[in-house]
């Protein structure tokens, strides 16, 4: 049979399983005639599901009538991208729209003629909303992996000139949290921080569990047990089930959690370590070898203070590598993160 199960990131595979509650919100909230907010971060660990949450949204409301999405790189020029792009819609989608969306403009790699000349990029990019506005077109701007870059400095300040004139913009982006969290922090990126912030926890074990039976064709507590396995992080989900059945097995073997262990460690932890503090790891060793840990734990142990534990016990838990149960009491959020910790 066809793998329904994948290993690549961002892409929906067949057998994939949706976070419907905040796509919904998302979707609604910007289909509203009053949107509470113009602006998402979508932010988690890698491997959970940021950048197919954010294809689905893409593909949503490019559906839409009145709507326009442009897909923008934040490694290069954003707002030539973006000219570029809603040129190119007009010209191919909103064809009623072409005799008035008329600029003449040429700046390196981007040539756009018409009728009105303009001055500069960021002017090009204001005439072309002031004309969509005009005739009530919506703009989707989504940026994956944002980055604290230049580019995304110029445009993020470009987006805040824009709905300062209520332009209806909107903008989704995803990240990590400290990637984010440094952006948000610069000098005129602060309005980022209205942004409304989706932390995209683990999937539902109980939808994992049924896509687990019908693929695999197993009874509900086998299901259970594998879905229980991959703590819901989502590129588990896509592993555990890739090798099962690529392997043609139903159940965890020796052989089946090595292969398991790798793909994740190759694919996420590697990276994911090298990225956090030395305190950050004392932290999660330490939770690691006691499997769970409350406040006054990390404190008599001496691997926090009470003036430190929102910091670090509070970003791991943000970042999704911690999960916080009752009574303030965390654990390893990610499946066979404990063995990875200790062992490196």
């Amino acid at each position: 049979m066809q793998n329904p199960f994948t290993l690549e990131f961002g892409v929906q595979p067949p057998e994939y399983i949706d976070r419907f509650r905040e796509l919904s919100e998302i979707k609604e909230d910007f289909s509203s005639t009053f949107p509470s907010t113009h602006m998402y971060a979508l932010l988690g660990p890698r491997g959970c599901g940021k950048t197919v949450m954010l294809n689905d949204l893409y593909d949503t409301f490019q559906r839409k009538e009145g709507w326009i999405v442009a897909n923008l790189n934040c490694k290069s020029d954003m707002l030539l991208q973006l000219a570029s792009i809603l040129d190119e819609r007009v010209k191919t989608r909103l064809k009623h729209l072409v005799a008035e969306f008329s600029f003449s403009f040429s700046f390196l790699s981007l040539t756009i003629k018409g009728k009105e000349q303009v001055s500069s990029l960021p002017v090009l990019i204001d005439k072309m909303f002031e004309t969509l506005s005009r005739h009530n077109i919506h703009v989707l701007v989504a940026v994956d992996d944002i980055a604290p870059n230049n580019e995304v400095e110029i445009f993020a300040k470009q987006f805040q000139a824009l709905r300062g004139r209520h332009i209806p913009i909107f903008l989704v982006m995803t990240g990590l949290y400290s990637t984010f969290n440094v952006i948000q922090s610069k000098d005129g990126l602060t309005f980022l921080q209205r942004a409304n912030k989706c932390y995209l926890g683990p999937l539902n074990k109980a939808a994992i569990s049924i896509s687990y039976q019908e693929t695999l064709r197993i009874s509900k507590t086998e299901a259970d047990e594998l879905a229980d396995f991959t703590k819901g992080y989502a590129f588990a989900y896509q592993c555990l089930g890739y090798l099962l059945v690529k392997n043609q097995k139903t159940a965890l073997d020796d052989a089946i959690i090595a292969r398991f262990d790798y793909l994740l460690e190759e694919g996420v932890y590697v990276k994911l370590v090298e990225e956090l503090s030395e305190k950050e790891l004392e932290v999660l060793r330490f939770v690691a070898t006691h499997k769970i840990a409350a406040n006054e734990d990390l404190i008599s142990s001496g691997v926090l203070s009470p003036n430190t534990i929102s910091r670090y016990k509070g970003g791991l838990i943000r970042k999704g590598l911690l999960i916080e149960r009752k009574r303030a009491m965390v654990e390893i959020a990610l499946p066979r993160f404990e063995e990875f910790v200790l062992s490196h």
